[in-house]
């Protein structure tokens, strides 16, 4: 009997009519409650269900958004002081996000509103009380968010991809003052050892500490401007900070690398979003993800124009932002082996991280993949798998 009989159409033909991936339509198929019958192994689907679940989801669409040409407000939050989320700053003064905005829905009204924080834990917490809906942050935020998820049933942090990634441990240096004679870990026992808390800087700096038995209570500041005071000045024995400042206080003279055996692991940073907020507002994530892919292949093509731009908008020296852009694998995609340092990381942490860790019932990250693949499907990029991508980073498959 043929399913033409029973207005049936493949799950090929749905995707051309809506004109979106597979991986889009199995989400539906999913999330959304897109009817089908599966026959088999074969999936088909009602033309006549499919035209009402259309137009469901249209009116609900048009019901959730702006009314009375009312705006629609969108909060991002970044680091300006933190090379491995630079991207953002390209977006912001290139206008890429409201570009995007534009290009999906020229008569909506969208307002931007741009929130730079000293840390990634501050963007974290503005997350959970709903003041920013996306925001840039580090690997060791990226945990907590996540950690505090299971204290906090209502906020539901969502991974939208990667931003800046550094081999083993680059990107976050021990420095010391330049006048201070030290090469050896155990010279550093009992000084006074600076960080931001609750950072990866200050996770790194633990780490080291443990690997080489030594027990000082670190300095901790809100912000990585106090940091590199502390080794300006002489204040302090040393101090763990992340790109640029390292670079910037070596690139003055004032401090010298200190040898860091015994952090490894890659840095990773991201975008993460509220859950609940992007399931409302799919369209303005899959642009801000569009604008993220545009500011990565701008940076990876053009690091000398992405370093004039990100200068004068950071603040920080011309030569030492050039000298770190082309250092910085900048990658949104996911590879197994960052989902394994990002786990590790979540399972090696200590003090009240590890105690929410302990009583966590839900496994894994949130992860915002279809977005991700929606984004670059638009770029006319190709197209990412629905499994994190295997092996060592490729250059064949950056985005």
């Amino acid at each position: 009997m043929s399913n033409a009989r029973f207005d049936l159409i493949s799950l090929q033909e749905a995707m051309d009519i809506l004109g979106v991936s597979r991986a889009t339509i199995d989400r539906w198929r999913k999330e959304k409650r897109l009817p089908h019958i599966k026959i088999g192994k074969e999936i088909w689907i009602d033309k006549e269900k499919l035209r009402a679940w259309v137009h469901l989801h249209s009116r609900q669409g048009n019901e959730n958004g702006p009314k009375n040409g009312a705006e629609r407000t969108v909060t991002v939050g970044y680091q300006s002081g933190a090379a491995l989320l630079w991207s953002t700053l390209i977006i912001k003064k290139e206008g890429l996000f409201e570009d995007e905005l534009r290009r999906i829905s020229p008569s909506t009204r969208y307002r931007v509103n741009w929130l730079n924080a000293p840390n990634g834990m501050e963007l974290v917490e503005k997350l959970i009380g709903g003041t920013v809906n996306i925001a840039a942050v580090g690997d060791y935020p990226l945990i907590a968010g996540r950690a505090l998820s299971h204290l906090l049933p209502r906020f539901r942090p969502l991974f939208l991809a990667f931003d800046g990634k550094a081999r083993n441990g680059g990107g976050i240096a021990l420095v010391v003052p330049a006048r201070r004679a030290a090469s050896r870990p155990d010279e550093l026992a009992g000084s006074a050892i600076s960080t931001v808390g609750h950072s990866s800087a200050s996770f790194r700096l633990q780490q080291w500490m443990n690997a080489h038995g030594l027990s000082t209570e670190p300095i901790v500041h809100r912000t990585m401007r106090d940091c590199l005071n502390g080794v300006l000045s002489g204040h302090v024995g040393a101090s763990f900070m992340w790109e640029p400042y390292p670079s910037w206080a070596q690139s003055v003279g004032a401090a010298v690398s200190f040898p860091s055996d015994g952090i490894g692991g890659d840095y990773l940073t991201g975008l993460v979003a509220d859950g609940n907020w992007a399931d409302r507002n799919e369209d303005v994530v899959i642009a801000y993800l569009k604008a993220h892919l545009r500011a990565h292949a701008f940076m990876r093509s053009e690091p000398e124009k992405a370093s004039a731009i990100i200068s004068e908008a950071s603040g920080f020296p011309h030569p030492v932002v050039a000298a770190l852009i082309p250092r910085i694998r900048w990658d949104s995609s996911l590879y197994g082996k960052d989902l394994h340092t990002l786990n590790r990381l979540g399972d090696s942490q200590t003090g009240w991280l590890s105690a929410v860790n302990a009583r966590e019932s839900r496994p894994g990250f949130d992860y915002g993949m279809p977005y991700l693949q929606m984004a670059a499907e638009a770029l006319g990029l190709p197209i990412l798998p629905d499994a994190p991508l295997p092996g060592e980073w490729s250059d064949e498959a950056v985005y």
